[in-house]
């Protein structure tokens, strides 16, 4: 585990996947980020590479061959060394392997770096294509934060609000997990919803291509508010499991690049909606951040 912090934040990170694992308020003395239970969901905070969510079949084909891979990526399950580290940073690099290309046919490397700045933590994916041929991919963050932060607070206290009014639909999700080509709609010229379980029924939400570049999660009984900035991603997934005999506990916010698979694509990996391209020996930055204030 690797520990980063500022004056006002303490941050620990797995090995195991670049995972943060904590996200802690020293003033506050408040931890912010999902402790894993596995009765529940057994991640806090995953790196999402090359695929958001669940493939349909957990497969796919690119070039006339099949691939399988499994939910979220291959990134998450990986170890990854440290290039550099201080007080108030951390980098990690993922680079495939051969056990790797089995799932995920590029040669490529992925860059993260976590920073903390007074009550800031920004996190950068600089994304390499080190192959001969375009590299297609999704990216995402996957912070899971505690709801509710005290025991004498409800769930239903809770609210995410966005940085401007929205007018959009989202896309129905299957149960398992793929997007359906069927929206319905969801603000109209709003900013908010207040967080209820059963909206999580079926999966995420998904928010396509919201006019906002920030969102915030705030309390009706408390001032702190927690505020994800995700200028330069396409869209934003806003999910927590639902389990019907169980309290929601916890929301995830993903700044997606791209998004979760269409139910029912068969065709080329190349050609999905959305997914994002990356010409040989170039280079993709991709940087969204968490601000406790």
């Amino acid at each position: 585990m690797v520990c980063i912090a500022s004056k006002q934040l303490r941050i620990e990170i797995d090995e195991l996947g670049a995972q943060m694992r904590s996200l802690y308020s020293i003033p506050q003395q408040m931890e912010y980020l999902w402790q894993r239970d596995a009765a529940i969901w057994g991640s806090s905070a995953p790196v999402v590479f090359p695929v958001i969510g669940k493939l349909h079949n957990l497969s796919y084909q690119l070039d006339g061959k099949t691939y399988s891979m499994r939910s979220n990526g291959i990134l998450r399950y990986e170890t990854l060394p440290i290039l550099a580290q201080g007080e108030s940073y951390v980098e990690f690099l993922f680079t495939n392997t051969q056990e790797t290309m089995k799932q995920y046919p590029y040669q490529c490397r992925v860059r993260l770096r976590y920073e903390v700045i007074d009550n800031k933590l920004i996190v950068t994916a600089a994304i390499s294509n080190d192959d001969t041929r375009t590299l297609y991919y999704n990216y995402a963050g996957h912070p899971g934060f505690r709801i509710p932060l005290d025991e004498n607070e409800s769930c239903d206290d809770y609210y995410v609000e966005f940085e401007k009014p929205e007018t959009m639909n989202i896309y129905e999700v299957c149960e398992s997990g793929q997007l359906l080509q069927i929206q319905q709609p969801f603000f109209h010229e709003e900013r908010r919803f207040f967080i209820r379980k059963n909206l999580f029924q079926k999966e995420a939400l998904a928010f396509i291509h919201p006019a906002s570049t920030k969102l915030h999660i705030r309390s009706l009984t408390k001032q702190t508010k927690i505020t994800v900035d995700f200028t330069g991603f396409d869209h934003v997934g806003i999910w927590s499991p639902y389990h019907k005999e169980k309290k929601l506990s916890f929301l995830c916010v993903e700044p997606w690049i791209g998004h979760t698979d269409f139910y029912g694509y068969e065709g080329d990996f190349s050609k999905r909606d959305g997914i994002a391209s990356l010409a040989p020996k170039k280079t993709s930055v991709h940087q969204y951040s968490i601000t406790i204030s």
